[in-house]
């Protein structure tokens, strides 16, 4: 039925575009052009993700915050971020693997054979996984958005509260973006962790909310992962710890 209808359109645009009317026709006929729906805005820099993203705790909108992520903007920003994360995984390990195919079988130690299985046979779960990953995500989306509504985002609002932060009246004072880097998660990506500041009645809340974002290729700037409290946030410069770190393993006592 789509189709058709999409024919349909197609062809009366078509018409229409082909032959001019009489502009006394179209005032008869009482019809008007309808614009374009316009584009969806998305940020277009970490900064601008931060302030809309706080817009929408502000507002209390679980709703307008999904659609900040990865979630809201549905299969082709799934696409643009694992194929990035994919490319750039199959490309060291075809790397890797190259590398140790340079030798002859006859050549190889017993160690660098089974390095070669390990990294084919991880190739081919990579594939697999990756096509699984985008046929079953059609069924997925729907219900992580609800997830993210209905779970993440009350979680957020408790982390706000165990930290006494006051969701409806604390401004955001600062934007960190000094994670920010143009080789995510090792993917060629720019993005990185986003570390939003807060004050409330003129004083720094310690507490601080952090997130993962990048920028993906006409997309423009989303959220990867669900938004977290960090509670204790210490600013300024602070004296030297006087605890004393523990060894990573105890020492052996001495037998007597």
């Amino acid at each position: 039925m789509r189709l058709v209808l999409a024919i349909l359109a197609s062809t009366w645009i078509g018409v229409g575009c082909s032959k001019k009317e009489p502009e006394s026709a179209a005032k008869e006929s009482g019809l008007k052009l309808v614009p374009r729906p316009e584009k969806k805005n998305v940020p277009d820099s970490p900064e601008a993700l931060a302030k809309a993203f706080q817009q929408t705790l502000a507002n209390n909108n679980a709703e307008a915050m999904m659609m900040l992520s990865l979630l809201g903007h549905g299969t082709n920003a799934w696409i643009g971020f694992s194929r990035a994360t994919l490319q750039e995984r199959r490309r060291i390990i075809t790397g890797e693997l190259s590398q140790l195919e340079q030798k002859l079988r006859s050549n190889r130690t017993d160690p660098e054979q089974a390095r070669v299985f390990s990294l084919k046979l991880q190739l081919e779960n990579l594939e697999k996984n990756y096509a699984a990953s985008f046929n079953a995500l059609h069924t997925n989306l729907p219900i992580d958005r609800n997830r993210f509504k209905e779970v993440e985002y009350h979680m957020l609002q408790q982390g706000l509260k165990n930290a006494h932060m006051i969701q409806d009246t604390m401004k955001l004072a600062h934007i960190d973006t000094s994670r920010i880097t143009t080789n995510f998660l090792g993917a060629k990506l720019h993005g990185g962790q986003l570390e939003l500041r807060y004050e409330q009645d003129g004083h720094p809340l310690r507490g601080t909310i952090v997130f993962n974002c990048a920028n993906l290729k006409n997309i423009g700037w989303v959220i990867l992962d669900p938004p977290r409290v960090n509670p204790n946030k210490v600013f300024g410069p602070q004296p030297p710890s006087k605890k004393i770190e523990p060894e990573p393993f105890p020492t052996p006592s001495k037998k007597l």
